[in-house]
């Protein structure tokens, strides 16, 4: 899941930085060329960045709930299967 999180990510960013760039090669060929490192390097850089935090606060969420479920099921026996032994 986080390979095809990256590979979706990357390519946004990659045409979100640079169809402008696409668009006026296209439009003047003499337009002049973009270093690699920003064309490529940097999209994916901000891809990986991106991933990474998108896919560990799902990780918090997920820990999270967790807890709650903890929590809840800890309550559940206090105030209904502990009461119910005092009946």
């Amino acid at each position: 899941m986080i390979a095809v999180s990256l590979i979706i990510n990357t390519a946004l960013f990659f045409l979100l930085l640079n169809m402008g760039y696409f668009r006026r090669r296209r439009q003047d060929p003499a337009y002049p060329e973009k270093p690699f490192h920003q064309l490529y390097l940097f999209p994916l850089a901000l891809g990986v960045v991106f991933t990474l935090i998108v896919d560990s606060f799902r990780g918090i969420v997920i820990y999270q709930m967790i807890i709650f479920l903890a929590a809840a099921l800890l309550l559940y026996w206090i105030f209904y299967v502990m009461s119910a032994q005092k009946r």
